[in-house]
């Protein structure tokens, strides 16, 4: 764990379980349990509990059942689970495309974000959708329903063609699909023409700071989101 890993409130970032989950990837390479050759279908994430900054080792513990991997991240010491990374093998699948109710998000890849074979990896992909829904959130920032009264819960990423780099900007268009008593539920598709790239189904979790726990949205706040959710 590194002190760049931590966000804003101190707990480990999203995007960077992803890395520790990749780092661990690599490893299993290495040992043959996972082929160098196999290509990822799908990834999700799912956010137990934040991880803060602690001179322990992270430890990511694997279980391999055909074509999907788990992985789960502890602190190294105690058998809390802080996230638990899902990842399927296999051949892409058509992703159906969506009914975007935001203006696209032009997503500008950067030569860092892609690797010797000039492709993003998959830990980038998710960085990608973060960057999307916190601009997401900018926009419907009003009557206290900024992103900081949430918490993202669960994500999980569908990958199509490979995001390379180039010099014109990804759309990624983003759209509420569901509205629970204490969650919503967000799509996102880096897509053009009829070519989806990647699609991300996202669950935040309504989240209070002063008690850090999880709270039920207000009312107004389920109509201020509900604008937002396709006819």
């Amino acid at each position: 764990m590194r002190w760049a890993d931590l966000d804003s409130l101190n707990h480990v970032n999203n995007v960077v379980y992803v890395d520790y989950a990749a780092e661990s990837r690599a490893i299993l390479i290495e040992d043959g349990i996972v082929g160098a050759d196999e290509r990822v279908q799908r990834m999700s994430v799912d956010f137990l509990r934040p991880l803060l900054l602690s001179s322990q080792s992270v430890r990511v513990t694997s279980t391999r059942d055909g074509d999907e991997l788990v992985q789960e991240i502890t602190n190294g010491v105690a058998d809390t689970v802080y996230a638990r990374v899902t990842t399927a093998f296999g051949a892409p699948v058509d992703v159906k495309r969506g009914r975007a109710t935001f203006d696209p998000y032009p997503l500008r890849v950067r030569h860092s974000d892609v690797d010797a074979t000039g492709v993003a990896s998959l830990t980038k992909a998710f960085e990608f959708f973060q960057e999307a829904r916190i601009v997401l959130f900018s926009s419907i920032r009003r009557d206290g329903a900024g992103a900081s009264r949430f918490v993202v819960g669960h994500v999980e990423v569908t990958f199509g063609e490979p995001i390379s780099w180039r010099r014109e900007a990804y759309p990624v268009t983003s759209w509420i699909s569901r509205i629970g008593d204490s969650s919503i539920h967000i799509e996102a598709e880096i897509a053009e023409g009829g070519q989806v790239y990647a699609h991300a189904h996202s669950v935040l979790v309504g989240f209070d700071m002063a008690t850090q726990s999880s709270r039920k949205l207000e009312d107004h706040e389920k109509a201020l989101l509900g604008e937002f959710i396709p006819g």
